[in-house]
């Protein structure tokens, strides 16, 4: 019989968009301040077009996706769908792209901040890069007491959580436990022939013990590898690459049927 408290949980038949928007600082990015109308100056209604290509970070009026903030909930909803390969994903996908002075996403300016998986990364960048075309931007520069409104490049970054299908259980403690083949001690020298070393976190003498969560799946693959306990971002990342190298896994079972186990190792970086 099924302990429920051996259960972790139950991933969702959702792929679920959560987008946040930072608000106007009125700050370029170079730190320059943006120039806002006052009282005495004359405003100039329609947006211009100058030589100036800064990318900003925030700007008066600043770019919205066609239909606003639902809409664009919406547009990844409707796009996501279908993702069969990546089990168990749950996190957010962060996204930094620039919006032109025309309204549309610069391709060469979309960049993964931070990901989840592969595919649902490879995904969520290519669907940036084919968003709709925004209102864009508008900062205001004054020029002889009259307010001009001036169209900009600005840069954004959303993050976009998601929650891939599914309603198996993951467990926590099962009868007969995921094996790594030849047993813990191979793990842990497979982990040690593989780890790299980032040169950036040795020349900044950074090192402790990185905590790596992920699921042994009922074939024994390793899905959905996150951190637990992290370091820095540097080591964080070198982490989930050796773990998501690990080969197959004996699955683990309970009651005589392989299930989904969750599983957790500590990854040390020492330098000597």
């Amino acid at each position: 019989m099924k302990n429920p408290l051996n259960k972790l949980a139950k991933t969702t038949a959702l792929v679920i968009i959560a987008l946040q928007w930072n608000s106007a600082m009125c700050q370029t990015s170079n730190n320059q301040q943006i120039v806002v109308p006052k009282d005495s100056d004359t405003a100039v209604d329609q947006p211009i077009t100058d030589d100036d290509n800064t990318i900003y970070t925030s700007v008066k009026i600043m770019p919205e996706f066609p239909g606003g903030e639902s809409a664009m909930k919406q547009y990844f909803v409707d796009n996501m769908q279908g993702i069969k390969a990546a089990k168990f994903i749950t996190g957010k996908v962060f996204v930094q792209f620039v919006i032109g002075k025309d309204g549309m996403v610069e391709p060469d300016n979309v960049k993964l901040v931070t990901g989840v998986n592969p595919e649902i990364d490879a995904k969520v960048v290519d669907l940036v890069k084919s968003m709709p075309k925004w209102t864009p931007g508008i900062r205001y520069e004054s020029k002889n007491g009259t307010v001009m409104k001036v169209l900009a490049r600005v840069s954004k970054t959303i993050p976009v959580e998601i929650s891939v299908d599914g309603e198996e259980e993951v467990f926590l403690i099962v009868e007969n436990m995921p094996e790594f083949p030849g047993g813990d001690t191979e793990m842990r020298k497979f982990i040690a022939l593989n780890i790299k070393y980032p040169e950036e976190a040795k020349a900044k003498k950074i090192q402790g013990k990185v905590f790596v969560q992920f699921i042994i799946d009922k074939n024994g693959d390793v899905v959905n590898p996150q951190i637990a306990r992290g370091v820095d971002p540097v080591l964080d990342k070198e982490a989930i690459r050796v773990v998501q190298s690990l080969p197959k896994w004996k699955p683990g079972s309970q009651g005589g049927k392989a299930v989904n186990v969750s599983y957790t190792v500590p990854i040390t970086f020492y330098i000597n």
